[in-house]
């Protein structure tokens, strides 16, 4: 995991500082305030007026003092670090209800696929699968919000937010504690704002997982289809043991070891942001704030995202690989 975050370090500190991006790093310490001999002595300090290698080292240093810098999204001059803090548990949250609802939707329907293979159960599970990867998901989020939102408005139907994460004015009903509105309500016992946060989230996290759910979907039916076929199924169902028993006790934990992988994998990927849903759904997530440091040039933003997300994805490599032997007691490390 070191070696992994020390590379990537590498290659995103070239590319955030190494291309000329019309984009001073030295901005987001500069205050009006601030004389030439004051700026002068910011470039000194972090090394800016270094070569590219050197100021890695200098970023290196202040890292591991607990300095990821300065951020100037939105001009705030604010530290990296808070600005991350602040906006991460939104995504958390965004990520942990699509998986819920990728899980909750995707492997039923894979297992369904394989058990009725090839019949109309199967084809409309293909149909699902097809269409969820090959969505654009800001076409799909536009068209939530399209129906749920703005046609339900005009029906005179209930209907469901298009943005934000709570409704305005709602924001300081409950005291942040996690920085995750839902759970935060929970906490609070205030069902109200429970509720208000939860219909927010139910559109962003929906368009997640459907573009995710069709990938599961057909890895579980794939799976299920080849372990169907296995001896110790066979003998299992000559015994007269009842085809729920077969596909739940005996099948279903045997086919699931890729469907963990691809679980682990897409959790991981949304943690690190999903950038293009939050954009549509203005949710204040890293992954916003991602889209807006590129376009804004913030190096110490980019290097802090992407660190987490390199660490976030290695993880989930470890939890997966650990969760095979609970799965697979055959499996050996």
């Amino acid at each position: 995991m070191i070696f992994v975050l020390f590379g990537v370090s590498l290659v995103i500190f070239y590319l955030a500082r190494g291309f000329p991006t019309g984009f001073d790093p030295v901005a987001p310490y500069i205050n009006p305030k601030m004389t030439a001999e004051q700026i002068a002595e910011v470039r000194r300090v972090h090394g800016f007026d270094q070569p590219l290698y050197v100021q890695y080292v200098f970023w290196l240093q202040d890292v591991f003092r607990g300095d990821w810098g300065l951020t100037g999204i939105w001009a705030q001059g604010r530290p990296v670090l808070q600005v991350f803090s602040l906006s991460f548990p939104y995504t958390v949250q965004l990520s942990v209800a699509a998986t819920i609802l990728t899980v909750a939707i995707g492997l039923p329907l894979g297992i369904i696929s394989a058990v009725k293979n090839n019949k109309v159960p199967d084809h409309i599970s293909r149909i699902i699968a097809l269409t969820g990867y090959s969505t654009p998901s800001y076409w799909f989020g536009f068209m939530l919000q399209l129906v749920f939102f703005y046609y339900f408005t005009i029906w005179g139907l209930p209907h469901l937010p298009s943005n934000l994460a709570v409704s305005p004015g709602m924001e300081t009903v409950v005291q942040r504690v996690t920085g995750m509105p839902v759970f935060d309500g929970l906490i609070a016992g205030n069902l109200q704002y429970t509720a208000d946060a939860l219909s927010h989230l139910i559109l962003p996290a929906f368009s997640l997982a459907f573009i995710s759910l069709g990938f599961l979907a057909r890895i579980v039916r794939a799976s299920m289809l080849e372990v169907l076929r296995q001896d110790y199924i066979i003998l299992a169902r000559s015994k007269g043991l009842r085809e729920r028993v077969v596909i739940y006790r005996h099948a279903l934990k045997n086919a699931l070891i890729p469907a963990v992988t691809l679980t682990g994998m897409f959790f991981a990927g949304l943690l690190g942001g999903a950038m293009i849903t939050e954009f549509v759904f203005a949710l204040p997530g890293v992954g916003q704030l991602s889209l807006q440091a590129v376009f804004q040039g913030d190096s110490n933003f980019l290097l802090l995202y992407t660190l987490v997300l390199a660490a976030i994805i290695v993880i989930a490599n470890l939890v997966v690989d650990v969760a095979y032997v609970f799965l697979d007691p055959r499996i050996k490390y």
